[in-house]
């Protein structure tokens, strides 16, 4: 492995944006006479978004919505579809994506708010579908955690998909939310080898993690 290569993220340049007509990127990890890119270190851009449920029209998810806390994954996994998304922002689906983390800080009122409008009609809920929900960031900021207080309040159902062990710090609305018929939790668990991990998805939970909440 280079001396160069940048531990702990699964990108290593920034890649073209499509929507830009121009931009200056580093095309090829050697560089060539290039610099390298700078801005290792993850920056977290507070946003507040005006709504927080998004309506799927994909044909082949029937009739639900989708929510996400964040927009970027610190995770890092190489073969993230969600990367592109980050282009309609202005950013990389390169090491922008996991670099530049926007944090929706109003989205526990935002969904408080939607679920409790009279002409609201409940459908099942994805949390997670485009970024984890319980990437590292969340630990600090405890959006995830405030959505499923939501959520259980209003007896709301949701699909949570994840693969951080950061889930088992909220066993105890989750557990109450299974009691009810209202919660379904996916693991994604990619592969048993830690070299391969680290390459595919340097800052997830490794298999062998134990919870500590």
């Amino acid at each position: 492995m280079s001396e160069e290569w940048i531990k702990g993220r699964g990108a290593q340049y920034n890649s073209l944006n499509r929507f830009d007509k121009n931009k200056i990127v580093q095309e090829h990890f050697e560089g060539l006479d290039e610099e390298p890119v700078s801005g290792r270190k993850t920056q977290f851009i507070h946003v507040y978004p005006k709504t927080i449920l998004n309506k799927v029209e994909s044909k082949d998810i029937y009739d639900a919505y989708s929510m996400n806390a964040y927009q970027g994954c610190e995770h890092g996994c190489i073969y993230c579809y969600a990367r592109v998304t980050h282009e309609y922002l202005g950013f990389s689906a390169g090491l922008d994506f996991e670099s530049k983390i926007m944090i929706k800080k109003n989205v526990v009122e935002l969904l408080d708010k939607a679920l409790s409008a009279k002409n609201y009609v409940p459908k099942s809920i994805m949390l997670s579908g485009n970024t984890d929900c319980y990437q590292p960031v969340e630990k600090e900021q405890r959006l995830t955690r405030g959505m499923l207080e939501i959520l259980l309040k209003h007896r709301h159902p949701v699909d949570i998909i994840t693969k951080n062990v950061l889930v088992l710090r909220d066993l105890d609305i989750l557990q109450e939310m299974a009691r009810r018929h209202l919660v379904n939790v996916s693991i994604s668990i990619t592969s048993l080898n830690e070299s391969l991990r680290l390459l595919m998805e340097p800052r997830t939970a490794t298999y062998r993690k134990e919870s500590k909440w």
